[in-house]
């Protein structure tokens, strides 16, 4: 899971990663929105099916859980951006 900062409320999120990549993905359930409601600022967790190459933005991305254990300075100290390089034949 990829921690990251929420920044509106409700079923659909407007998420910033630390490397300054701004995405939306929803709730991944009903049931988690009405049950954590994040709200601006709240640090969430989030699936994705891997990242795209040209914008760094995760593929279909649903959040997962909050992370109250977490503060954003945590987030960034523990940041590790990856490379990803494709592989494969065009």
């Amino acid at each position: 899971m990829n921690p990251l900062l929420c920044f509106h409320s409700f079923y659909t999120q407007y998420l910033n990663r630390p490397n300054g990549v701004r995405f939306v993905a929803p709730a991944g359930t009903t049931e988690f929105a009405k049950r954590w409601n994040p709200q601006p600022g709240d640090i969430v967790s989030f699936k994705h099916r891997g990242f795209m190459l040209s914008s760094n933005k995760p593929k279909l991305p649903t959040l997962y859980r909050i992370r109250t254990d977490m503060k954003w300075d945590d987030v960034v100290h523990n940041w590790n951006e990856q490379i990803i390089t494709p592989n494969g034949t065009l």
